[in-house]
């Protein structure tokens, strides 16, 4: 005698076959919106360091640029900066620290951040040691040169 027909234990294993299938794919599908937020929440974030060191960089004078200040950015509140700046053996180059806190930060992403940074501003530079850094890398080379 033939039966026809699926038994139940076939069912069982189709259904448990279906049901991992669509766990493995929708966690894939979760983990693929996850990580698209993250990556547009560290965009909008490097936007908002960029708009920040940009005040950095307006700034005319050494000591203004050393005090910082706070700025509003667009995705992360207001930002609070400040910069060490050390000069450094080049003429108007210098070494930068700057320091930014948010304090509305996205998810994820620490609320502080820092980088170091070269910046070449003339502004910066006291007009008395820069001409005396340059009379000395002048002379440098003369002597280094034989020229007389």
């Amino acid at each position: 005698m033939k039966r026809r027909g699926v038994s139940l234990i076939e069912v069982v294993v189709a259904v448990a076959l279906f049901a991992s299938a669509a766990v493995v794919l929708s966690s894939a599908f979760v983990n693929a919106l996850l990580a698209r937020n993250f990556g547009k929440s560290n965009a909008l974030f490097a936007e908002d360091v960029r708009a920040v060191r940009m005040q950095l960089l307006l700034e005319p004078n050494l000591e203004d640029a050393e005090d910082g200040g706070l700025f509003e950015t667009l995705n992360s509140g207001e930002a609070e900066w400040k910069a060490s700046i050390e000069p450094t053996e080049v003429v108007d180059l210098f070494y930068v620290n700057l320091h930014l806190e948010f304090n509305e930060a996205p998810e994820g992403i620490k609320a502080i951040y820092t980088e170091q940074l070269y910046l070449l501003r003339p502004t910066w530079s006291d007009r008395e040691e820069r001409n005396t850094l340059l009379a000395d890398k002048r002379e440098e080379l003369f002597d280094e040169r034989g020229f007389e």
